[in-house]
Formats: structure tokens, C-alpha cells, sequence
């Protein structure tokens, strides 16, 4: 995987990835929580922020009344942080801006994908023919449209708005499902790969 925060706009690239997914405002900080079916990736991100940070930072784990065993990090706040936290958060809600997703890098993508990205195939004849890429962005019709602006301008990746029962998400077929596909791979991690798989039959071309 090619993951450097060596640079100011590597961290906030990948910060930024980490705020858009799963990370959730804590004060003027951020925790992030997962699964332990997701264990190997919270780590991965734990890493990551102590790269960043350059601070330690401890694994919380808690078990739910339904017995499943839940994994949480909180970095230890830095300024850049704090200004990030800020720019995403209204009123205790995420609200994206173009100005906010140029801090973006392709690593940053990565994260928000394996946070917050699916797929799924279309079949016909018992094969699979088709594929859909989704993006579960959880924000509004007109920031999402500020977000398909903001790929196709900047990397030239063209989604289309889906709407569900619970608001919007960001749509690609199979061509461009592939092309970003190949995009994300090398930022990826491994145990997230099922993610971006395309086993799908050839004759796909939707």
C-alpha cells in the first residue's frame, strides 16, 4: 500500500479521508470506532495517526449488550486536527465543502471508500453481468452534487446521484466502477480487498 504522511497535505489528505468515513467529532478531536471483524483496519488507521500525530494512541474495546465486541481509537489532538474538525463540523453535523474535499488525497479516497463504499452485481441468466460502485456519503442532495463536481474536476471520475429511503448516495456503473477501482488499489489494505473486487463476468459493460 502507498501511504506516506510525511507532508502536511499527505496528513490532511488522509485526515480528511478519515473524517468523511467513519471518524465522529469528539470535542475539538475525533474517535473512530469498528467492528472486530474490522479489527486489522482500525489498526492500520491507528498506525497511521500515530505517524501523524506522533503520539501513541490506546485501543479501547467494549462489548454491546448483543455481544458484539466493538474496537475504538481517539488520536491525541493536534492542531491540524482541531482546524479539520472544525471545517467539516456545523452545528454537530458534517457538512462537506469543495474547500474541504481539496484537502483530499487519492490515500484520503481510499479511506473514505473502504469507510463508506459497497458494490453489487446485477445478474441475468445465473451469471453475473453488471456491477454498481455506491459511495454512502450520508450528506445532502446539494453536497453531494458538490462532491460529483468535485471528482469529475479534480479526477475526472464521474458519479451519479442515487437516492435511497434515507436520503442520497453517489452511483457508478460498471465502466467507471472499474477505472476507480484501479484508482484505489494501491490504497487499499489488504484485508479490505473485497471491497473492490470486480469477479464479474466480461461481457459487463454498463
Amino acid at each position: 500500500m502507498d501511504y506516506n504522511v510525511s507532508s502536511k497535505v499527505e496528513q490532511r489528505g488522509v485526515l480528511a479521508g478519515m473524517l468523511l468515513g467513519v471518524g465522529r467529532k469528539e470535542g475539538y478531536n475525533f474517535f473512530i470506532q469498528h467492528s472486530q471483524t474490522q479489527l486489522d483496519y482500525l489498526l492500520f488507521k491507528k498506525h497511521l495517526l500515530e505517524e501523524i500525530t506522533r503520539k501513541p494512541i490506546s485501543l479501547q474495546h467494549r462489548e454491546t449488550r448483543q455481544g458484539k465486541q466493538l474496537f475504538r481509537i481517539e488520536p491525541k489532538r493536534i492542531p491540524l486536527i482541531r482546524i479539520l474538525v472544525q471545517k467539516i463540523y456545523r452545528d454537530c453535523q458534517k457538512s462537506v465543502t469543495r474547500k474541504f474535499l481539496n484537502f483530499l488525497t487519492p490515500q484520503g479516497i481510499g479511506i473514505w471508500f473502504m469507510d463508506k463504499g459497497s458494490k453489487s452485481f446485477k445478474r441475468k441468466g445465473g451469471k453475473i453481468r453488471a456491477i454498481e460502485v455506491f459511495l454512502n456519503t450520508h450528506f445532502s442532495k446539494e453536497e453531494n452534487e458538490i462532491i460529483i463536481t468535485y471528482f469529475w474536476e479534480r479526477w475526472g471520475f464521474r458519479w451519479g446521484l442515487s437516492k435511497t429511503r434515507k436520503g442520497y448516495r453517489l452511483r457508478m456503473g460498471t465502466k467507471a466502477g472499474k477505472d476507480f477501482f484501479t484508482f484505489l488499489r494501491p490504497y487499499v489494505r489488504p484485508s479490505m480487498l473485497h471491497i473492490i473486487q470486480t469477479s464479474y463476468n466480461t461481457t459487463a459493460a454498463t
